[in-house]
């Protein structure tokens, strides 16, 4: 995939609704609803420490270094920055976690995308 960001949301974008996205993207705006990736292509997700999300993030790759009021699904690898903080539960495969990074919910790790799939449509059909 390389180094080439495929879409920048500014800090002075907010995007209200659910968002599906594919390829390299960055967030430095506020977004109320849901980050979803497209599940048949490579993503990577990048969460800049002045970004509000409110409500789920769902990645391949997913880097937070700013705020995320929900539930995060990291498909292969999740990187939680020194000013990440996650109100939420996290669900993942291979995580990184700098020194400062705050969570307020539980962490699971997930062998398969089969058992994080399944985690995720049994919390959503609640």
């Amino acid at each position: 995939m390389g180094n080439k960001i495929h879409t920048l949301i500014g800090s002075d974008i907010s995007i209200i609704g659910d968002t599906l996205y594919e390829g390299t993207v960055h967030v430095e705006g506020s977004i109320e609803g849901s980050l979803i990736a497209h599940k048949d292509k490579d993503s990577k997700l990048f969460i800049n420490k002045t970004s509000v999300i409110k409500g789920n993030v769902d990645g391949t790759d997913v880097a937070i270094n700013g705020t995320v009021y929900g539930n995060v699904y990291a498909h292969n690898l999740l990187q939680l920055g020194s000013d990440a903080f996650v109100k939420g539960n996290i669900y993942y495969k291979s995580i990184e976690i700098e020194v400062g990074a705050k969570i307020d919910g539980r962490l699971t790790v997930c062998t398969t995308d089969e058992e994080l799939d399944q985690i995720k449509i049994d919390i959503e059909s609640k």
